[in-house]
């Protein structure tokens, strides 16, 4: 039951090796990746973790895999994660034992939250010093950093035999892909590591098992849909779609669904990323950050169905469980089962994978139509606008059949910089190619209410664990994954300082990454929702920073925009071209309020 898109692998040409080099197990590692045309392993090192590395470069000499490394281990997993989502293969990162293996773990976490397929590979001490208080030991017997990622992960294991590895590495590698896909990892002792291994690979054929398409549906859910379908559209009622991250892949089959039955689409936050915002049937995000247009959609009267639609179904994409969504009209449609149980309340839940369900409701509505069983509604490719004083005018940028809260901010003029501005200026400069990625903080609710991207598939975030610092790691991954193209990471102040330090490996790397910061001085997101919840409000500053300074201190580019005027002058051609990261650094006014809040 495979549910990640995999992408076509180009694997590793099998040169010999150079017989003064003696395969050790390491190297069986390296060949599976090679085989699923992974090109990089993202970590940092350590003496544990070294005869991996140790493969790594063997491999690199030969084309294959090689080793980045990055700054910090969390960051390493971030960059594995982008890599992965951008790619469609498993982001793989690595750690030493004990301090090395704990700092994955938000990383890892966030990777598992996202349900993003990842490898982690982790040191051990030796086998034989197990409980003896060996360096950074962290085995079973002591600390057991593997336990640690029992709740993060959806396969976790220690390597106690050479013979255990290739086994267990399969299973490791199978189960990240299966439903719902996420994290795998295995912890190795670096005895066990150095052992030595076979020439030929046990499972030369895994490969094509691992990437082979496959689907599943729940048919007497589709069935019990249909008839449900059926009733409502026969009636003139209407039908509303949510539509979560892990539609990605079914967006044209979901989109001829919607325009097949008139329904009104919304996403959730990570949502984003499935649907094209200028469609005329998008309503914009429902639930924090989100659109007045979308909450009017659910909310019509003329509803009786809601279908749900590869979302786990949170806090933020339920405006903190709503009734408005979470009652009997429901349908809960997602390829993992596990998240059910949050939809007690539902109609129907729908399990199967996304994209065969909605061909299939498209075949089936339309044998109805063709029969002259089933009435449908004309699909009218209009756009309609929705403002509060009636007028039709609105900025070119903002899709008509959407309403945020400040239009006319986006053309602002004032000094400091508006967000909204910034949002509007970034959209207009940036080739359509241009990947996107939102960091936590800040930055997340101006992007999930202001930006709306014309290529939804290049936009990325991170909104449910929402681990700071995810979009800085996540960029340079990204950049790796699809080389010469802009990358660009929206992030704050705070999240660069708890991870700037991975803009040196764009340096190293030669990487087209623009990290735009959001200057106010401050834990801003942080700080505004403290406001809206408690009288006597703190301010969480932070102290005034020169980040474009930084930026030229760690070998990227740098500029300060402190207004409008400072964004309009940028050559957006030459930062995209330039071999290198670089650095805005853009002061913005610290009191415009954010859309946190649920909407």
């Amino acid at each position: 039951m495979k549910q990640a898109e995999l992408a076509p692998t180009k694997t590793v040409p099998n040169l010999p090796n150079d017989p003064s080099e003696p395969r050790i197990l390491s190297d069986i590692v390296v060949d599976y990746l090679g085989q699923l045309g992974v090109e990089y392993v993202f970590g940092v090192p350590g003496g544990h973790i070294s005869p991996l590395y140790e493969a790594l470069a063997r491999s690199e000499r030969k084309g294959g895999p090689r080793a980045i490394l990055s700054r910090h281990e969390s960051g390493a997993a971030s960059m594995a994660d982008a890599y992965a989502r951008e790619t469609g293969k498993i982001g793989v990162c690595c750690a030493t034992t004990g301090p090395g293996a704990t700092n994955l773990i938000t990383g890892v976490a966030s990777a598992y939250t996202d349900r993003i397929p990842l490898l982690v590979i982790t040191g051990q001490t030796l086998l034989s010093r197990f409980g003896v208080g060996a360096f950074q030991e962290s085995s079973p017997d002591w600390m057991d950093t593997a336990r640690m990622f029992d709740s993060c992960t959806r396969y976790n294991t220690i390597v106690t035999h050479p013979k255990q590895l290739e086994n267990k590495l399969v299973a490791a590698l199978k189960t990240a892909f299966q439903s719902p896909p996420g994290p795998v990892h295995i912890s190795v002792p670096v005895d066990v590591f150095r052992s030595p291994a076979p020439e030929p690979i046990a499972y030369p054929n895994f490969t094509e098992l691992l990437t082979k398409p496959s689907s599943f549906v729940d048919l007497a859910a589709l069935e019990e849909l249909c008839q449900a379908l059926y009733q409502v559209l026969n009636k003139g009622r209407k039908v509303v779609l949510l539509i979560g991250h892990d539609c990605k892949g079914a967006s044209q089959e979901i989109m001829a669904f919607a325009e097949l039955i008139n329904a009104a689409i919304m996403t959730t936050q990570d949502g984003k990323t499935c649907i094209n915002p200028y469609h005329p049937l998008a309503r914009g995000v429902f639930g924090f950050g989100g659109h007045k247009t979308a909450r009017q959609a659910l909310t019509d009267e003329s509803v009786d169905l809601i279908l749900a639609v590869g979302t786990s179904l949170a806090q933020w994409a339920t405006s903190a469980w709503d009734k408005a969504l979470l009652n009997d009209k429901l349908v809960h449609i997602h390829h993992a089962n596990i998240y059910f149980g949050r939809t007690p309340m539902a109609g129907l839940h729908l399990q199967g994978t996304i994209k065969t369900i909605f061909q299939e409701l498209v075949v089936r509505l339309e044998a109805m139509q063709g029969s002259g069983k089933l009435n449908l509604p004309t699909f009218v490719n209009s756009k309609p606008s929705f403002s509060e004083n009636g007028s039709t005018q609105k900025p070119p940028y903002l899709p008509p059949q959407i309403e945020v809260q400040v239009p006319e901010s986006y053309q602002s003029n004032s000094t400091p910089v508006k967000p909204q501005r910034l949002v509007y200026e970034l959209t207009q400069h940036f080739p359509p190619e241009t990947r996107f990625l939102i960091d936590t903080g800040n930055w997340l609710a101006w992007a999930i209410h202001y930006f709306f991207p014309h290529h939804p598939e290049n936009y990325r975030s991170s909104a449910e664990l929402a681990a700071m610092g995810w979009g800085i790691g996540g960029a340079v991954g990204t950049a790796l994954a699809i080389p010469n193209t802009p990358v660009v990471c929206l992030t704050g102040d705070g999240s660069f300082l708890m991870n700037g330090q991975e803009i040196t490996v764009a340096v190293a790397e030669r990487l087209p990454v623009i990290f735009v910061i959001l200057n106010d001085q401050s834990y801003g997101m942080v700080k505004h929702r403290h406001r809206q919840v408690v009288k006597d409000s703190l301010e969480f500053a932070i102290p005034p920073v020169d980040f474009s300074l930084m930026a030229k201190a760690m070998g990227a580019t740098g500029y300060t925009i402190r207004n409008p005027q400072d964004l309009e002058k940028l050559n957006y051609q030459e930062i995209c071209t330039y071999p290198g990261p670089t650095v805005l650094d853009v002061h913005i006014d610290s009191e415009e309020i954010p859309p946190v809040g649920m909407f």
